[in-house]
């Protein structure tokens, strides 16, 4: 058992909330955004799952070709927020001929972090099962922000794995799981030192991942920048290709507002 100091050490570093200029008003304006985008462009809403949370925004662009595809979770560390806080990075990409999904996943306490996971990949392939009738050209990329970096990842890895995704774009995320075990941020999630591990990213074998696109934030927490660099690192040493960009006077939140298309420097079409 950590010492209160220590205790209070680690959940100081892995609050980002606590290191961003304003993330209350960050989240109403991208919250706003999203709402304004949905007005004049609604997407299509797709369920996955029979769960009021196993369901999606799909946005389509004008025009008859098939698209590529973002599929983006948000963040919120597994327990909150929806797909609706990332609905406004949708624009970005309709305005480049893609399609993009803001995907939900079911959220802690009610659901474990292997239940979202699973929710995840189930997710992808129903779209993957519809793609023609969506008219999709199957080129499918998986991103994610925060905790949604930590489920984009682990989709892709294990026994059970989602193949024949293009890239990963993770946005800000978290890969190790361990410090957080006995801070409040564990609570709902109630993750001991095992299932911590095993649902850590940097403890699984990478071999076999598609690209890796890691983006964080020049004011992101120093905690979160150090796991997206020990990302990178092993996953080179894993021979899956790896970059990562360092977005300058953004922190954990606003970030999101200045990524776009050019950020994927892998196969687009």
């Amino acid at each position: 058992m950590l010492p209160d100091d220590a205790i209070a050490a680690r959940e100081h570093a892995y609050s980002p909330s606590r290191w961003a200029r304003d993330f209350e008003a960050t989240l109403a304006r991208q919250a706003g955004w999203g709402e304004r985008l949905s007005q004049r462009h609604p997407p299509k809403r797709l369920a996955y799952g029979a769960g009021r949370l196993e369901g999606m925004n799909l946005f389509i662009p004008q025009g008859e070709k098939p698209r590529p595809l973002m599929v983006f979770l948000h963040g919120g560390y597994w327990q909150e927020l929806n797909a609706s806080a990332v609905d406004f990075m949708a624009s970005h990409w309709l305005e480049q001929g893609w399609a993009f999904a803001s995907m939900d996943y079911p959220l802690a306490p009610e659901a474990s972090m292997e239940a979202m996971v699973a929710a995840c990949r189930q997710g992808v392939e129903m779209l993957r099962r519809e793609s023609a009738a969506l008219e999709l050209n199957g080129c499918f990329h998986l991103g994610g922000h925060s905790a949604g970096a930590q489920l984009a990842l682990m989709s892709c890895l294990g026994e059970e794995r989602l193949d024949g995704i293009e890239s990963l774009f993770l946005i800000s995320g978290i890969y190790d799981l361990q410090p957080l075990v006995g801070t409040y941020i564990n609570e709902p999630l109630e993750l001991d030192a095992e299932r911590a591990e095993r649902l850590s990213p940097l403890y699984q074998t990478l071999h076999g991942l598609p690209p890796l696109q890691l983006v964080h934030g020049e004011l992101d927490p120093p905690a979160f920048r150090a796991q997206g660099e020990a990302l990178k690192e092993r996953a080179t040493q894993a021979g899956v290709s790896a970059e990562l960009y360092t977005r300058p006077d953004c922190d954990h939140f606003d970030i999101l507002e200045y990524l776009n298309t050019s950020f994927m420097h892998f196969n687009h079409q």
